[in-house]
């Protein structure tokens, strides 16, 4: 008799729908450009970092607070592309648990657990980085960004 356990399943969705709106957001930001479309999770943030920086560039005249502002949406880039990666290998992790009938709900546990602490990890720095951000800029180039922020993140 096979049994199935729910629980680390339920634990997991936060996370994958998280992922999905990244891509999906990601996505969105890059349609309509003419160079080919990225592949993976990775690529995508990366064409999202650039666009990102495009708007900062275009957007903060005063080149000492770009420059701050440009290193904070750097570090912001680059925790997303490495979030995309970690989550691909916990969920080739969870795939496999998933195909292997002898896994234990420790290892399902186990499994969920290290995929919060990267959720909740990853969540953190973006929001004291998107905090940062709105500090350095002036409530005109703050609108502008936040806009932007939602087509490329």
């Amino acid at each position: 008799m096979v049994m199935t356990n729910r629980a680390p399943i339920r634990a997991v969705l936060p996370m994958i729908m998280l992922a999905l709106i990244l891509i999906v957001a990601a996505g969105i930001g890059i349609t309509g450009c003419a160079r080919q479309k990225p592949q993976s999770p990775e690529e995508l943030a990366r064409a999202s970092a650039v666009d990102l920086r495009k708007a900062l560039q275009d957007t903060i005249k005063d080149a000492g607070r770009l420059q701050q502002i440009l290193a904070i949406a750097d570090r912001t880039s680059a925790d997303v592309e490495t979030g995309a990666s970690d989550l691909a290998k916990l969920l080739q992790e969870q795939d496999r648990l998933n195909g292997d009938y002898n896994a234990s709900r420790e290892e399902f546990r186990q499994l969920g657990d290290r995929i919060q602490v990267l959720r909740k990890e990853h969540r953190s720095r973006f929001i004291s980085d998107r905090n940062a951000l709105a500090q350095l800029a002036t409530d005109e180039e703050w609108k502008k960004i936040a806009s932007r922020e939602l087509t490329v993140f």
